[in-house]
């Protein structure tokens, strides 16, 4: 048998090859830029989301009641389309994606911390704790300050912290997690009442808005159940996909509902018209944080720019639930 020649110019062009497939299967690397009013999450020359750490303010003729800090917008496709949506003309409070109780008992009173109109509580961005940078993720932690308006007074109530992780993709879609974990700033307990809605909540693309200025607006619901939007109200599910087209192209955003979440699987409040739904463990009952106490809940998003695959989201929940802890 004749020894086998070797050829190093081509071992060193499938090197480079090899190098060259790895760094194109990962996908290019996340990265994070903070600056006085916001956090923005990239991945290569994408924008993934930017969160708002200042207040931001009301288009002209919407209410400034509605003005709000601390929440996620927007939220893009890997094409560049925005799936979040803030201000709309139907419920100017509700902004991207944000986390707020809606009817709750604090020391005998009731107070709301999702309707500003109430004008008996709000949620607002208190400080960035720090960020994280490596190859294959980026990360934030916020400090949100929820603060009751009882007989005129300001009280702040919990303090909550997210932790907002990008992790790098292939480029077909886009991945982050958001870890809140809520405590209580005195001694006394907060009630959370047996209610219809509140919770981790997601607003979607103004574009999916039906309105007079906008009567084509609709969207799309799905759950890991197999339901779709009316069916799907108030059932317990580990996900919810939302999706429509935006600009002319498909667009989905869907939310992992991690099994460790309390009452898990949550409950979802999809609405009947509007593009929006919220995970709401009320909905089965009361509940209450107590002093000493964290409420921790983990959701993870996914963002494509087409309409994914049950199966495929199947796969990505199985993967977020046996690879991170609540």
């Amino acid at each position: 048998m004749r020894p086998m020649k070797i050829d190093h110019l081509s071992i060193f062009a499938l090197s480079l090859a090899t190098l060259f497939l790895a760094s194109c299967s990962s996908g290019p690397s996340p990265s994070i830029l903070e600056d006085a009013e916001s956090i923005t999450l990239k991945q290569g020359s994408q924008t993934i989301l930017r969160y708002n750490k200042s207040l931001q303010k009301a288009p002209i003729g919407i209410d400034p009641i509605n003005e709000r800090s601390g929440y996620i917008h927007p939220v893009f496709s890997p094409t560049g389309k925005i799936a979040t949506g803030d201000f709309s003309e139907d419920h100017p409070h509700q902004h991207g994606l944000f986390m707020a109780w809606t009817n709750t008992t604090y020391r005998g009173h009731f107070v709301d911390f999702w309707n500003p109109k109430e004008k008996v509580g709000r949620v607002e961005f208190g400080e960035t704790i720090e960020t994280n940078e490596s190859k294959d993720s980026v990360s934030f932690t916020v400090k949100h300050r929820h603060i009751a308006i009882v007989e005129g007074v300001e009280e702040p109530v919990l303090n909550e912290t997210w932790t907002v992780t990008a992790h790098q993709t292939q480029g077909e879609h886009f991945l982050f997690d958001v870890k809140s974990a809520q405590q209580l700033v005195g001694d006394d307990p907060l009630i959370l009442n047996e209610y219809r809605y509140g919770g981790m909540a997601l607003r979607g693309s103004n574009e999916w808005t039906k309105i007079p200025a906008n009567p084509n607006g609709t969207c799309d619901f799905l759950t890991s159940e197999g339901h779709e939007r009316i069916d799907a109200n108030h059932t317990k599910t580990r996900w919810v996909r939302m999706s429509g087209i935006i600009d002319g192209e498909p667009t989905s955003i869907t939310v992992l509902n991690h099994p460790g979440n309390f009452r898990s699987p949550q409950t979802a409040r999809i609405h009947p018209k509007m593009p929006y739904f919220v995970f709401s463990p009320m909905v089965e009952g009361p509940f209450s944080i107590q002093p000493g106490e964290t409420y921790t809940s983990l959701y993870r998003y996914l963002v494509t720019a087409n309409l994914p695959d049950p199966k495929w989201l199947n796969e990505q929940w199985q993967e977020f639930a046996e690879s991170i802890d609540p």
